[in-house]
């Protein structure tokens, strides 16, 4: 577990290389003190290295089809719980407001992305996304990547990225992410739900009430 120092030192890495868009790190200017240079480098390397062990790893979660997603989460929990600590710890380094752009990067093909685009990208998140009407409502239904259904800053990001593409998520009242949330506790608890329906004009409720009528309260 990283300490608190390199911590700091990671985050301030961080911001650098989102100033320069994700620039090699031989790219950076040079400085005049060999040593304070080298030890830039390795943390530079260190921080390059687990963006790229996390995106890998991710990638390969992704990969797992539907159907295999119980038995590969039985065989392979520790591992995938592992990814989330270290997860969580590498997004520790990274400004606040800049941390769903990173995990964006992360769900990516392209490591040199433009992190800090506004344009929405769905396929990161999504397998599929769509709005119909069901049982009377306006309903946004989603099927989420295994990454998002596993870990709440993918979720959170994921969320992010669906408020930049549909008006009626960014104006939301409070519904809508309550019903999302609740979906992700399922999955996030073992459930491996299908699809995501978030129903427009559903009311706001308790958290038990959502876990008893299952993310739709009436």
């Amino acid at each position: 577990m990283k300490n608190k120092m390199k911590l700091v030192s990671l985050g301030a890495l961080t911001t650098l290389m989102f100033m320069g868009n994700f620039a090699p790190a031989s790219a950076a200017t040079p400085t005049t003190n060999e040593s304070t240079n080298e030890s830039t480098n390795e943390l530079t390397n260190e921080l390059t290295n687990e963006f790229e062990y996390l995106r890998d790893a991710i990638d390969t979660i992704d990969a797992v089809p539907s159907e295999e997603r119980s038995q590969y989460l039985e065989d392979n929990r520790e591992w995938i719980d592992e990814i989330g600590v270290r997860l969580e710890d590498y997004l520790e380094t990274i400004p606040e407001e800049q941390q769903n752009d990173v995990v964006k990067s992360l769900l990516s093909d392209n490591f040199l992305i433009n992190t800090l685009s506004l344009d929405g990208n769905l396929g990161e998140y999504f397998d599929d996304v769509w709005f119909h009407t069901r049982g009377g409502y306006d309903t946004y239904s989603m099927e989420p990547k295994w990454s998002v259904r596993l870990w709440e800053s993918t979720m959170k990001a994921a969320w992010t990225e669906l408020g930049k593409n549909y008006n009626g998520i960014r104006n939301d009242n409070g519904s809508l992410w309550n019903q999302y949330k609740c979906h992700w506790n399922y999955d996030a608890m073992g459930a491996l739900a299908g699809s995501w329906d978030l129903e427009v004009g559903r009311p706001i409720v308790s958290e038990a009430e959502m876990i008893r009528t299952r993310c739709n309260p009436k």
